[in-house]
């Protein structure tokens, strides 16, 4: 991995989670774009699958969101809403880049052709690849309220990015 590129993050098996509903099909059909003002977020998102070893990865374009197939979509009753994205250090252009800089109580919209939905965050967490392994369950989780769940990557030592930002945005 370089370092113009994110990290990939671990998901929980797809095989234990619920099938998706209708609805959640029928939302990931259509296009969506991230708005974070605060920081100059304005972005499509698409819809990205885990690997067979579980492995979450950002779409290929840098300016791109993927959200998590498998997961809740957003604006659904329950479960997350799960968008990563890339952090591209040194030369910009990355979706999330500026993840780090948010905090509680900004604004997320997530608009699609006939609707937003508005989100306020809640929390930014800079957890360790083991600390978002152990909490998994957790950052993925579809029980519980409908939330938004961004993750990128942090500190890029050289030769791997050793850390996630997970930041969790809920219905304002």
């Amino acid at each position: 991995m370089t370092p113009s590129t994110s990290a990939v993050t671990a998901s929980p098996d797809a095989s234990e989670l619920s099938e998706p509903t209708a609805s959640q099909a029928e939302r990931f059909d259509s296009s969506y774009t991230l708005h974070i003002p605060r920081i100059g977020v304005n972005a499509e998102v698409v819809p990205i699958h885990s690997n067979q070893e579980r492995i979450l990865e950002p779409p290929s374009d840098p300016s791109v969101a993927g959200s998590w197939s498998d997961g809740a979509a957003p604006g659904e009753a329950h479960g997350s809403a799960v968008l990563v994205g890339h952090t591209v250090r040194n030369k910009g252009g990355g979706v999330f880049d500026d993840m780090g800089d948010l905090t509680r109580g900004d604004a997320i919209a997530v608009e699609a052709s006939d609707s937003t939905l508005a989100y306020r965050v809640q929390s930014i967490e800079v957890l360790s690849k083991d600390e978002v392994a152990h909490n998994a369950e957790k950052i993925f989780a579809q029980t519980g309220a409908g939330r938004l769940v961004l993750i990128t990557c942090d500190d890029w030592d050289g030769t791997a990015w050793r850390s996630n930002i997970v930041t969790i945005a809920t219905p304002a």
